[in-house]
C-alpha cells in the first residue's frame, strides 16, 4: 500500500528506517525522547506515590473511600485534551502541564488498584498474623504488600505505557521541546517520515522497558506472592 502513495502522505518501511537513522545522526531524536522520558517518570513517580497512598488509605478508611469516590470518577470521565486546556490556562504553554496530565490522568488507575488490592488480601492470613502476635508492620510487609504487589505492578505496567502516549500528546500541543514537539513540527513541515520514525521509536522504547524493567519485576513480586514464606515466618 505504501507503495503506491507519495512518501509525503504514506512512507514506507525504507524511508521511515532512513529517517530513523538520519534523525538519530544528526541529534534530532535522542535528546527529545530523553526529555519526553524525563517528564514521563515524573509525572508518573508523583501519580505512584500518590495513588498508592489514595488507594491504601481508601482501604483502611471507608469514610475517604466514600468522599473521594466521586473523585475519581470525575478524574477518570475527564479527557486528557481536557486537562491540557486547563493546564495550560493555570500554567500556559509549560511542560509543567505535561506531567500534571500524566499524573491527573493515570492516578485513578493505580488508586482504584491499590485500594482493591489491599480490600482482596487473604483475611485467613491476616487473622493468622494477628493470633501469632504480629505487629502491624509486619502484617503489612509480609501479608499485605506481597499479596498487593502483583496487581499494582500490573497496574504500573499500564500506567507507563499510557504515560508516554499522553506525554507525547501534550508536547504536540503546549511545549517546544520533547518528542511530541518534534512530531508536530514533522507534521507541519509535511516530513511524514519523520513522524512515523518518531513513532517507531517511541513505541520501541515503550516496549523495552516494559520488557526489561517492569516485566521482570512484575513476574519477581508474583513469585514472592505466591511462595509460602509468610505461613513459615509465623510458625
Amino acid at each position: 500500500m505504501a507503495s503506491s502513495q507519495p512518501a509525503y502522505v504514506l512512507p514506507g518501511p525504507a524511508d521511515t528506517w532512513s529517517a530513523v537513522v538520519s534523525q538519530a545522526r544528526e541529534g534530532h531524536l535522542w535528546g527529545p525522547l530523553a526529555t519526553t522520558l524525563l517528564r514521563t517518570v515524573i509525572g508518573m513517580a508523583i501519580a505512584i506515590v500518590v495513588g498508592l497512598a489514595w488507594g491504601a488509605v481508601c482501604a483502611v478508611e471507608r469514610w475517604v473511600d466514600l468522599f473521594t469516590k466521586s473523585w475519581l470518577s470525575l478524574l477518570m470521565a475527564v479527557p486528557p485534551i481536557v486537562i491540557v486546556v486547563i493546564g495550560m490556562l493555570g500554567f500556559g504553554p509549560d511542560a509543567k502541564v505535561v506531567v500534571l496530565v500524566i499524573v491527573l490522568v493515570t492516578i485513578p488507575l493505580l488508586t482504584t488498584t491499590c485500594r482493591d488490592a489491599i480490600a482482596g488480601v487473604d483475611l485467613d492470613l491476616l487473622e493468622m498474623a494477628h493470633v501469632f502476635g504480629r505487629s502491624s508492620m509486619w502484617r503489612w510487609c509480609h501479608v499485605i504488600v506481597p499479596s498487593v504487589a502483583p496487581p499494582v505492578l500490573s497496574a504500573v505496567t499500564v500506567a507507563a505505557g499510557q504515560s508516554i502516549r499522553i506525554a507525547v500528546m501534550a508536547e504536540l500541543l503546549v511545549t517546544s521541546t520533547g518528542l511530541g514537539a518534534q512530531m508536530q513540527r514533522a507534521r507541519v513541515n509535511l516530513d511524514t517520515a519523520d513522524v512515523f520514525a518518531q513513532a517507531v521509536v517511541l513505541a520501541l522504547v515503550a516496549l523495552g522497558i516494559d520488557a526489561i524493567v517492569l516485566t521482570p519485576l512484575r513476574n519477581r513480586m508474583a513469585r514472592m506472592g505466591s511462595n509460602s514464606s509468610t505461613t513459615k515466618g509465623m510458625q
